[in-house]
């Protein structure tokens, strides 16, 4: 029984309680203000500062890139650079492109 006549406070309290908003005139005004200050260029700078952890990342990623992809073709020129040095060495040691004195 005390719970319903609660219930009945509580429906009562509810269907008189009105909200009466008081109407801001500068309220659209502030909002297209705020927009227009958004909308204003940002920097590398700011975007770096914004997303550090990802730009770190990238940034770590390129440089591996880089010096793996550095290392295999230095690697490569040197290989091809060691096969005409011996290519060049045989054949000279060659005794049928000698010539006699």
């Amino acid at each position: 029984m005390n719970m319903n006549v609660d219930e009945l406070k509580l429906k009562r309290v509810l269907e008189d309680w009105r909200v009466a908003p008081v109407a801001n005139r500068a309220f659209r005004t502030g909002v297209w203000a705020r927009i227009e200050r958004g909308r204003g260029v940002a920097g590398w700078v700011s975007f770096v500062r914004g997303h550090a952890v990802v730009c770190a990342v990238v940034l770590g990623l390129a440089l591996g890139a880089g010096a793996w992809t550095g290392r295999e073709r230095a690697r490569v020129g040197v290989e091809l650079e060691r096969a005409a040095m011996l290519t060049s060495y045989v054949s000279a040691l060659d005794a049928r492109s000698m010539k006699m004195p």
